[in-house]
Order: structure tokens, then sequence, then C-alpha cells
């Protein structure tokens, strides 16, 4: 079985932080690796520091992305999970999807995640409504997974070149799920894994902002992903636009995705990052052609890809 690598980056509310540490170390096997990236403002007041947690700290200035990057470079594990703060783990949260890493060509393992506020349970961002944003609890239904919801593979990650840098904190996650979207990922879920979340992710962008943003990923992936994501056209955009003027909120991110589909800035940075990925995973999947083939795992649910390279 592949050694687990959790990461845990702290932003700013230090109770949450201190649950899902407890959290962590109640449940882990002895072999996981615990690490805790911040931005100074940790403390290390139970002295987790060496023999039960690697401490990173990072410049005041990076954004999660950043601290996310530093981290998984440093980690030791076959597999990544992000463990956000404010999340509780149950105590066989991973068992059957570090089996999937095991046995199969997975790429990333969707964690149901659970908010205190709702009832409901969420898998990732749904594949048919990309490029927009929107959750679904439904597992055959997943581009990919959202953050506090994350395994992946740490050599999918390399080749991946890490969590973008380059755009908004909030959507890091989602830019993501398009990145496994257009690059044909094994993306799969084990379900009634649970990780439970008492907080939820705070959000930086105004509506505005968040649709302009997806807008502009909208932009860049449609045109750099050979027909995998598409934009509807300008004409449904402003129907859509019109339909929710009556909700400002709806309306300032509707206003900002038909503006931020106009906007060619990322088409050239996001088709660098989609390009260097390509070639990173074919030279991996080049190094695994010899592998032998592996059965599947009767609990795993994923994508109908090739499944013939065990885990590396």
């Amino acid at each position: 079985m592949p050694r687990l690598s959790l990461i845990v980056p702290f932003q700013c509310d230090s109770q949450a932080l201190e649950n899902t540490l407890v959290s962590v170390l109640e449940v882990r096997a002895a072999d996981d690796e615990l690490i805790i990236v911040h931005r100074g403002e940790y403390q290390d007041p139970y002295g987790l520091g060496g023999n039960e947690a690697t401490v990173i700290e990072t410049a005041a200035s990076c954004s999660i992305a950043e601290q996310l990057n530093t981290a998984y470079r440093r980690a030791s594990g076959d597999v990544i999970q992000v463990v956000v703060p404010g999340t509780v783990l149950e105590s066989d949260w991973c068992d059957d999807a570090l089996v999937a890493f095991e046995e199969l060509d997975v790429d990333m393992v969707a964690l149901g995640v659970k908010a205190s506020s709702s009832h409901d349970l969420q898998y990732g961002f749904e594949s048919d409504a990309m490029p927009q944003r929107r959750l679904t609890g439904q597992p055959s239904r997943i581009a990919g997974p959202m953050l506090s919801g994350t395994m992946i593979r740490r050599s999918t990650l390399e080749c991946l070149g890490g969590w973008n840098s380059r755009i908004p904190s909030d959507l890091i996650d989602f830019e993501m799920s398009l990145m496994a979207k257009v690059l044909g990922l094994h993306v799969g879920v084990v379900e009634g894994a649970l990780v439970h979340s008492q907080e939820a992710r705070p959000m930086v962008l105004s509506h505005y902002e968040q649709g302009r943003s997806i807008g502009q990923l909208a932009c860049a992936f449609s045109e750099k992903s050979d027909s995998a994501i598409t934009v509807e056209p300008l004409v449904k955009r402003l129907g859509h636009l019109a339909s929710g003027l009556v909700n400002p909120k709806l309306a300032a991110e509707r206003l900002g995705w038909v503006l931020g589909v106009r906007d060619r800035s990322w088409v050239e940075p996001i088709g660098k990052r989609i390009e260097l990925a390509r070639k990173a995973l074919a030279e991996r999947q080049s190094s695994w052609e010899d592998r032998p083939a592996v059965l599947s795992n009767p609990g795993f649910q994923g994508s109908s890809q090739d499944k013939s390279r065990k885990a590396a």
C-alpha cells in the first residue's frame, strides 16, 4: 500500500487548524506523513514539528497554491491528500482509496465531503457542466474533487506541475478538475469515504470576480482542449445574464462570466501548462508500459479508462 502524505495548509483560523490536527493525529496510520505548511502564523504550540509532523514556513505572501506546492515537493508519500483546516476525518476514511491507488491506474480519488451546514454529500465538480463550476453529489459525474476531498498520486501532481499559482486561490481545485478533464485523467470515487467539513472554505473573490475568473478559465481551456471543453454561444450567455437580474449576486457572477470568456489573457499560460502536462504524462506512460495488469477493486468507481498500469 502506498504511503500517504497529509498536507494541512494553515490559513487564518487557529481553532479550525487545531481541530483538524487532533482528528488527523487520532486516525492516521503510523506510517502516514503529516505536513503542516503556514505563512508564519503557526507557532507549533504542541511541538508537533519533528517526530509527529513536518512543519514548513513559507513567505507571508504565499498563496494556498504556493503553500501546497511547497509542501508536496517535500512529501515522501506516493499519494497526497489535502486536509483543509476545519476538516474532520473518519477512522477508515482512506482505506479503500489507498487500495485503489495500489491496484488501479488511478490519478485522483475524490472523497465525499459533508459540510456541517448542509446534509448534502458532495464529491466534486460536475463533468457535464464544465466549464461552468457546479458541484455534484453523483460519483459517476465528477470531473475532479474539491480541494478538501482531494487525494492525488504524487507522480500525477508532478506531471501537472502542481496547483496553478497564477489563478485566484478560490479556483485552484476547479482548475485542476478542468485539467483532469482535458488530459483524460482517471478520476475515481470511493463511495462512503467521508470527510466532514466543520467550516466552509472562505471565498476571497466577489461574485463578479469569481464569474470573470471562471470565464477566463473557460476561454483558455476551450481553446486548448481539442473540444473536450466548449463555451456556449454568446447569445445564450446573454440570455443567462438577463435571467439572473432578479438576483444581484447571480447577476454579478454572470456579468463577470460574459466578460471573462472574452478575455484571452490566460490562454497562453494555460495552454503551456496543458502542453507540459501532456508531455510529462506521456513520458510516465512510457515508463509504465511493461507493468503487469492488475485486478479491479470491486468497491471502487472510476472513469472508464485504461486500468493496466500499476501504481508508481
